[in-house]
């Protein structure tokens, strides 16, 4: 489960798109920040998962990121650095 909360794009809607299956009751398992970057290393998007070491950790730039913003890449914040997958 993930969710927008973070557009540096700055198009109308985009904050709060979330996954097919987000559940707001849900919403405190959501504890994984995650950015989604284009192929020049530009961060388009930032939000909240819950996993962030599994297949479903790209769920967000599989999801939302690749085919309609055109990101590459996802990253996770740990400890306080952006980690790519």
């Amino acid at each position: 489960m993930w969710t927008i909360n973070k557009d540096f794009t700055e198009q109308p809607g985009v904050v709060g798109v979330s996954s097919a299956d987000f559940d707001v009751s849900r919403s405190t398992f959501l504890r994984f920040r995650f950015r989604l970057l284009d192929d020049d290393r530009n961060v388009y998007y930032e939000g909240l998962s819950d996993d962030h070491d599994s297949e479903l950790a790209f769920a967000p730039l599989d999801d939302f990121g690749s085919g309609y913003a055109g990101c590459v890449e996802i990253q996770y914040l740990e400890n306080g650095s952006w980690e790519p997958l």
